[in-house]
């Protein structure tokens, strides 16, 4: 609400800038939007290795090399860089660089060892490709397979999703901010296939919490 001033419920004024109920609410609604985003990723990296990566798109072998290594290479380069800095420090004692020309060479010196550190990873990658059936002939191990109990999940939400996207675009799900707030349009259906898509993994995880006690009550 600090840089847009639609809407006709004034909170506040300071000198000629009206404050208005709708941007206040709309930034709060996009916060939330960029808030859920950033819990479904983080939920993300931390249920999809590279294994899961490579079985999902083991179709598209290069595909999924591609994209578990993008998931992979951000942590892992933060990571080995605070290293060096940690042993770059080390090596100095209490001594830290002094002045822009110092600093400069301090960060060139951290990032030539940085690419330093990924040519030599680049071997470790080429034997692991080697090792995961990246060459003709090779032995591949999946550990994961795909069930009846999966194919009905993907279904459910690919349908859930495309019939929520569908109502969206005829118009059947409208939430107007100016000149008031306001749900111009509201579709029952709609609401109840976007709310199967957001909570199946919440059933999902208590399901499989009941089978882990069941299992251990039985041992």
């Amino acid at each position: 609400m600090l840089f847009a001033h639609y809407g006709s419920d004034v909170l506040f004024t300071v000198k000629n800038t009206e404050f208005t109920l709708q941007a206040l609410f709309y930034g709060f609604n996009q916060g939330m939007v960029f808030s859920g985003v950033l819990l479904w990723f983080t939920a993300l990296s931390f249920n999809s290795d590279g294994d899961r990566v490579l079985y999902l798109f083991s179709f598209a072998p290069k595909i999924a090399l591609m994209f578990s290594m993008i998931l992979g290479f951000i942590p892992r380069f933060n990571k080995k860089l605070g290293d060096i800095r940690e042993a770059k420090a080390a090596l100095r004692g209490a001594k830290a660089p002094k002045g822009i020309k110092d600093k400069y060479k301090n960060a060139i010196d951290n990032l030539s060892a940085l690419i330093s550190y990924s040519l030599e990873s680049s071997i470790i990658t080429a034997d692991s490709m080697n090792a995961r059936g990246y060459k003709p002939g090779a032995l591949s191990v999946k550990r994961y397979r795909l069930c009846a109990e999966d194919i009905i999940l993907i279904v459910l939400i690919i349908a859930s999703f495309t019939f929520v996207f569908y109502s969206k675009i005829a118009g059947n799900i409208t939430f107007i901010f100016e000149p008031i707030i306001k749900i111009k349009t509201f579709s029952t259906a709609a609401f109840s296939a976007f709310s199967i898509v957001e909570l199946i993994p919440f059933f999902v995880e208590i399901w499989e919490e009941m089978l882990w006690k069941l299992s251990n009550a039985k041992a």
